[in-house]
């Protein structure tokens, strides 16, 4: 996964009662089997839910690498 980066990340925290908890908005930069593996596995991070995941954006210049945006929340409950 060389070359590949998670380029940006942001997190929005919300007071009490406006929006129910965290989420963190992720840019994914990198070719299309590294991002759906990454995402793959941030499925599997207990208290994280994938609430957004957008659909693959071109980068200008390339036809190797793309972008997408995912919003993740914290979850009260762990998976199983």
């Amino acid at each position: 996964m060389r070359n590949t980066a998670l380029s940006a990340a942001h997190m929005v925290i919300y007071p009490e009662g406006l929006g129910g908890g965290d989420m963190v908005k992720v840019r994914l930069q990198g070719t299309k089997e590294d991002m759906e593996w990454l995402e793959k596995q941030m499925e599997q991070i207990p208290n994280v839910q994938i609430t957004e995941s957008s659909e693959l954006f071109s980068n200008k210049g390339t036809n190797k690498y793309f972008r997408k945006y995912l919003e993740i929340e914290k979850t009260a409950t762990v998976k199983e």
